[in-house]
């Protein structure tokens, strides 16, 4: 059994589209795999900023040879038939066909298809452009020469078969097993084997919370800690911890003031403002509520 590590490395990915474009290629994988015959044991998947991940552990490292009955026409049939019930199985002459009796029909031909079973890492590199090309944005955009369309421009493939890089080329993209960290406080690349070397990698060195999750515990915990320490109440605003869960991948919580002059405003102007244009979230004094 072996274990897939797939990771689509672009610019940054709209907040908004990041947890569907997560299912969406997660489900894309399994139904490419599962249709070219592969079987596994489980699958995580994971978005950022910059990164869509997918990790299949427990993969069939080849497809089983597959064995198929084609039933034909019956014995003495007319030669179009024979022709076309040829050309169907795939086969060159009749004697290549089998004969079966049935009491009621009588003699009929029968071709045995037998199809081998393929490789996983031929499965995948050809699996893997094939989603790529064919994955749905709400909006997408082209760069560069090629006609390759993603959501912002797509920057490196990671494509990691049992510590091994599963080969192709994706419009001058070469699959490989280098990641990225963090711009500016853990940039790359880093080489990676599999799932469990990417997780460390990128979580220490690299400054990149994988998970959504993660990402949103670290910053509903700084507002706590901050807000507890300066004697505030957080406005809380579930939405906009949603988005900003999707704008940074090692999310730290400040606390900020604003000129006084300004907060003679209307406060359902002021929070609305810094909701929509800052992606800052509001608090209160505790004494004052205001």
């Amino acid at each position: 059994m072996a274990e897939l590590l797939l990771e689509l490395f672009s610019e940054e990915i709209p907040a908004r589209m990041q947890a569907k474009a997560e299912a969406d290629l997660a489900g894309a994988l399994e139904k490419a795999l599962g249709e070219a015959g592969l079987s596994w044991k489980s699958l995580t998947a994971c978005s950022g900023p910059r990164r869509l991940t997918v990790s299949i552990e427990g993969l069939s490292e080849r497809s089983a040879d597959v064995k198929e009955e084609k039933k034909g026409p019956k014995v003495g049939a007319p030669d179009k038939a024979i022709e076309g019930f040829l050309r169907g199985a795939g086969l060159t002459d009749i004697s290549q066909a089998t004969v079966q009796s049935d009491p009621k029909k009588g003699d009929f031909y029968v071709a045995v298809i037998e199809t081998p079973g393929r490789d996983a890492t031929d499965i995948i590199a050809e699996a893997v452009p094939a989603i790529i090309r064919g994955f749905h944005w709400p909006k997408s955009m082209r760069w560069a020469s090629g006609d390759l369309r993603w959501v912002r421009p797509l920057q490196r493939i990671v494509c990691v078969l049992d510590g091994a890089v599963v080969p192709f080329d994706l419009d001058g993209i070469a699959s490989g097993n280098e990641v990225e960290g963090h711009r500016v406080h853990g940039r790359g690349p880093y080489t990676v084997t599999g799932w469990k070397d990417y997780a460390k990698q990128l979580e220490g060195k690299g400054h990149v919370k994988l998970t959504r999750a993660a990402r949103r515990e670290v910053i509903l915990k700084g507002i706590q800690d901050v807000c507890a320490k300066a004697g505030l109440d957080w406005v809380e605003d579930q939405g906009l911890l949603e988005e900003v869960t999707g704008l940074a991948e090692w999310p730290v919580v400040v606390l900020g003031n604003m000129d006084p002059a300004f907060l003679t405003l209307p406060p359902e102007v002021i929070t609305l403002s810094m909701r929509t244009h800052q992606k800052y979230f509001a608090v209160n004094d505790k004494k004052t509520g205001k």
